[in-house]
């Protein structure tokens, strides 16, 4: 049976990570997002995904009215979150708004829903914030003791539900804590702590560290709304929605130990108590499981937000992440730079030529699924900057930044994804997103494809590693007998073999051009003949090499 859910609050926090979880269901039901903001790229994508945005106020009773009343579930989302932590934080104005939008915006929901309409409540463990003394495993029968605004108002809520005959869920959040590519909660314990570490800070641990916190992963979070969607069964009950219980100082540690650098200090500041732990018995007990823990969690928010290593280079090749392997094939990951709106299926046959242009404001990003490119760029900007080579194979991503000269020559019959962020209008090709820039001819081409070595010429390892470039250079001692005659050039690079250590030029010259006009050659000396021949035998009897050795 198709539904109509509805998710307020879907740009928030918790929400965006929901949509994403409903991104594979919204082409079988309809799936309403209502927000009081509007973002632009967020409500783009939530649009992409099938879903129907509305920017709208839970306080508009007509509004709630209309949108809600043939509602199947809602995810209540909706609400305040920059709220006060202490008494000295709250002010009149700002406690008015949290009540005004989470008790009579719930109200207007409640009342506008049909009697079917399943909805699922986020509530808050900041609902027992009055407790005195350190308690654990509180379960969901303890009665409430709020003291500011945004407990009070989840409180409120929390009756509001149960008294209102309709068929609720209430669960009640851990510290929700963990990356999110949308919008962010830097004002969580954990979330601060990854943020603070991130940046080899010092992280302060009030009254030692000794307060204890229940922890939940967000991701984990939003799936549990979809498990309490998906489960008819469960009505009119309340969760509490926790995973670890950690101390303070426990989280900080987890930070230090992915980041050595940072620094942990402990104070004597008071702290209004040393905290409460929520049970997730109940929880656990309808089949939910928990995928995600502290220490992933940690972990990826302070590798995202670390000082990241600028790549100079002009153009990076590489390779996929986070393999998965087994009997049916291979799953690979490539995290992209940026957002990318477009995407362009390429076909390109062996032995021909792409680009031969450059973009002004884009970075050209291609993921190869089939086939082997050499690919050819240059510095436009910077006038002495070399033109450079680099193979790129299947299974690899190649980033180009803006104003670099590139031209891709087939060595295979070869297919790619061209990512794109921005536009690319045929019709503009030449004026806005790409510009013609003719660097790579067509004798040029056929040189590099009959004098590119793509494999190591002593153990035949496909995947050599540059080690320096000093762009095209001539031949050696190849002098021209006049000013205008054309003289050949060549790619001087030097590639390195991680299986056999061994070193070579990535292009092989043909050696008629080499040396018909080479007046110095080795050969010819006896001394520098006797010297290569002892050295050889003084090497071997060193080393202990054998004729299975490559040198």
């Amino acid at each position: 049976m198709k539904k109509k859910i509805i998710i307020t609050g879907g740009l928030g926090y918790i929400g965006t990570e929901l949509c994403k979880i409903y991104s594979g269901y919204s082409w079988h039901h309809k799936v309403l997002i209502i927000d009081n903001r509007f973002i632009s790229e967020r409500v783009n994508q939530i649009r992409n995904w099938n879903m129907e945005f509305i920017q709208g106020d839970i306080l508009d009773k007509d509004f709630v009215k209309n949108n809600f009343k043939d509602a199947d579930v809602v995810h209540h989302l909706a609400g305040v979150t920059d709220v006060p932590r202490t008494k000295t934080e709250s002010n009149k104005l700002h406690d008015e708004k949290i009540h005004q939008v989470g008790v009579i915006g719930t109200k207007n929901i409640l009342e506008a829903i049909n009697e079917k309409c399943k909805i699922i409540f986020p509530s808050t463990h900041v609902v027992f914030e009055g407790i005195n003394k350190v308690k654990t495993d509180i379960g969901e029968d303890e009665t409430t003791q709020p003291v500011l605004s945004y407990s009070n108002s989840k409180a409120i809520n929390e009756d509001q539900l149960k008294e209102s005959g309709k068929n609720y869920v209430i669960l009640r959040l851990g510290s929700v804590y963990g990356y999110s590519t949308d919008t962010m909660r830097i004002d969580i314990m954990t979330n601060h702590f990854c943020k603070v570490a991130s940046q080899n800070g010092t992280l302060k641990l009030f009254a030692g560290g000794r307060q204890i916190k229940s922890l939940v992963p967000l991701i984990d979070v939003a799936r549990c709304f979809k498990f309490m969607e998906e489960k008819d069964s469960i009505q009119s009950q309340i969760y509490n929605l926790t995973k670890d219980t950690l101390t303070v100082k426990e989280v900080a540690n987890i930070c230090k130990k992915h980041n050595p650098k940072v620094q942990l200090k402990e104070t004597n500041d008071e702290v209004p108590n040393l905290g409460f732990s929520l049970s997730n018995k109940k929880l656990l007990k309808t089949g939910f499981k928990f995928l995600y823990n502290i220490d992933q969690g940690v972990k990826e928010m302070i590798q995202k937000w670390s000082k990241q290593t600028f790549i100079k280079e002009l153009e990076y090749v590489r390779d996929g992440e986070d393999l998965y392997v087994d009997q049916r094939g291979m799953i690979s990951n490539h995290e992209l730079t940026e957002p990318v709106n477009l995407i362009g299926l390429i076909h390109s046959k062996k032995g021909t030529v792409r680009a031969n242009h450059y973009h002004p404001q884009q970075e050209q990003k291609c993921l190869f699924t089939k086939g082997q490119i050499i690919e050819v760029y240059q510095d436009i900007i910077n006038s002495n900057e070399p033109k450079i080579t680099k193979v790129v194979n299947a299974g690899q991503l190649s980033v180009i930044k803006p104003n670099v000269a590139h031209a891709m020559v087939f060595t295979k019959d070869t297919t790619f994804l061209n990512l794109v962020r921005g536009e690319r209008d045929h019709d503009n090709y030449g004026i806005t997103h790409t510009i013609k820039h003719t660097f790579v001819d067509e004798n040029e081409k056929k040189l590099l494809i009959q004098s590119y070595k793509f494999e190591c010429r002593s153990c035949g390892n496909e995947n050599l590693k540059r080690v320096v470039s000093l762009g095209y250079q001539p031949l050696a001692n190849n002098l021209l007998n006049k000013a205008n005659d054309k003289c050949e050039f060549y790619p001087l690079e030097m590639n390195f073999c991680e299986k056999c250590y061994n070193c070579q030029l990535s292009v092989s010259v043909d050696p008629k051009k080499m040396f018909a006009n080479y007046l110095y050659t080795s050969s010819t000396s006896k001394v520098t003949r006797d010297h290569f021949l002892n050295a050889a035998k003084k090497y071997s009897k060193q080393l202990n090499l054998n004729k299975k050795n490559h040198i």
